[in-house]
C-alpha cells in the first residue's frame, strides 16, 4: 500500500511539472533548489556514486532488493536483481572507465519507505551523459534496499 501511494504521488508530481513546462512553452526546469537535506538516504546516494566509481559490484548486490525494478532512459525494464546487477556491472567495467558525479540530492522517508532524487553526470573522458534519477527504497531490518530506479537523460524530446 505504501508503494502504491508513493507511486501515485510521484506520478502526479511528474505530470504536473511537465504540464507547467508545456504551458510556458519552455523546457521543464531540472534541479532542486537549496541545500540537500541531511540523512541516511543522502549518504546512500553518494555511497552509490562512490561504489560505481570504484567498480564495487558487491555494494550493489547488497543494496538491490530481490524485487527491484529498474526503468532506464530508453524505457527498458530490468525486473530482477540479476539483470540490475549485470546492468551496473557492464557500466562499471566499461572501457573507457566511466565516472559518476551526483548533485542536487533530495530525499525523504516515511516509516519503511524512502526516496531519493538527484542529477547525475556519467563521464568517460570522451562522452558525457547527464540526467536525473529517482530511486525508491524499502527498509529491511536496519538496511535500506532499492526497489525502484528510474533514470532519465537530459536530452530534447523527440516524436515517436
Amino acid at each position: 500500500m505504501n508503494r502504491l501511494v508513493l507511486f501515485f504521488a510521484l506520478a502526479v508530481t511528474l505530470m504536473s511539472s511537465t504540464a507547467r513546462a508545456q504551458e510556458r512553452g519552455g523546457v521543464a526546469r531540472i534541479g532542486i533548489p537549496g541545500t540537500p537535506p541531511a540523512g541516511p538516504l543522502v549518504s546512500l546516494v553518494q555511497d552509490g556514486a562512490d561504489a560505481y566509481n570504484k567498480g564495487d559490484i558487491a555494494y550493489f548486490e547488497k543494496l538491490f532488493a530481490d524485487d527491484i525494478l529498474w526503468v532506464d532512459e530508453d524505457g527498458h525494464e530490468l525486473n530482477t536483481k540479476m539483470f540490475c546487477v549485470n546492468f551496473i556491472r557492464r557500466q562499471i567495467t566499461a572501457t573507457p572507465k566511466r565516472r559518476m558525479t551526483v548533485s542536487g540530492v533530495a530525499t525523504g522517508a516515511w516509516g519503511d519507505t524512502g526516496w531519493a532524487a538527484f542529477a547525475y553526470t556519467i563521464d568517460d573522458g570522451v562522452n558525457q551523459r547527464k540526467g536525473m534519477n529517482t530511486t525508491l527504497f524499502k527498509k529491511v531490518g536496519n538496511d535500506w534496499k532499492i526497489v525502484l530506479i528510474h533514470g532519465a537523460i537530459n536530452a530534447p524530446a523527440v516524436s515517436h
